[in-house]
């Protein structure tokens, strides 16, 4: 495992914009008020501050800090919306280097997809599963199209949308997409047949959580992604997890409850 650290830099025409130190004093002056205030609070010069400052409002189209000249304290600054917005667009770069920081070390990290990374490290839904694959076709219906997803485990996965989700997402054979399918959606069996559901995914039982009525089953899929099942029962119907657990079973769940997620 490698454990690289990298330092965020801009630069502009070949010269150094922000780095991590600009961007520290950036949200000092910020949380400050102050030029002197927000140079300790950097741990660098309040001329060095200055100098930087000056640097950064002279090469912006719009300045990134606007202050008034004050007395022994150094009068007050604040940011201006340009240096708002340069301090969020640089986090939002810095979180996407340490997603692929993250990915080098996984092995089960897609890195040739930015979708891919970001479902795997930082995508939060309320559907308990997410599953990244690549579309393989698209079937037109009359009132609907079937989209064919294949998973990293190089199983298939069906999602029934319609026309206008399809064009809305720009959806085409080849592109990246997450599925999303709800835990309660999908319910587990031995059978690897279905005739009540199109989408059957083959898996092993790690884990099982009986509850009073239902019970919940993590179900490994090859490829490394797990998907979340439900069964109902009653209290005196619970499978005996002993054979369960470790085992191959199967995940059943319509097209329809498949919702599609991808970038532009």
């Amino acid at each position: 495992m490698m454990n690289f650290d990298a330092q965020l830099t801009l630069s502009d025409d070949g010269k150094m914009y922000v780095n991590p130190r600009r961007i520290a004093l950036l949200k000092a002056i910020s949380q400050t008020g102050s030029i002197s205030q927000a140079a300790k609070h950097a741990e660098i010069s309040y001329k060095a501050a200055h100098d930087a400052i000056k640097d950064m409002n002279n090469r912006a189209e719009h300045p990134v800090i606007t202050s008034e000249k004050g007395g022994k304290g150094g009068g007050g600054a604040t940011l201006t919306h340009t240096g708002e917005r340069l301090v969020q667009m640089y986090d939002l770069l810095d979180q996407i280097q340490d997603m692929g920081l993250k990915a080098l070390n996984d092995d089960e990290a897609p890195l040739h997809s930015l979708l891919g990374v970001m479902s795997k490290f930082s995508l939060q839904t309320s559907a308990r599963n997410q599953l990244f694959g690549i579309i393989t076709k698209i079937e037109n219906h009359e009132l609907h199209d079937v989209i064919s997803v294949e998973l990293k485990g190089k199983q298939t996965l069906l999602a029934t949308i319609t026309h206008g989700s399809t064009e809305r997402l720009g959806l085409i054979v080849g592109k990246d997409v997450v599925a999303l399918v709800k835990g309660p959606a999908v319910t587990l069996s031995s059978d690897a047949t279905s005739d009540d559901y199109d989408n059957v995914l083959e898996g092993k039982v790690s884990s099982v959580l009986h509850k009073k009525h239902t019970s919940e089953y993590q179900l490994a899929l090859k490829g490394g992604d797990t998907l979340c099942a439900f069964n109902e029962h009653s209290e005196s119907a619970v499978l005996d997890t002993t054979n369960i657990v470790g085992n191959t079973w199967f995940a059943h769940f319509h097209s329809n409850q498949v919702i599609i997620a991808t970038l532009n």
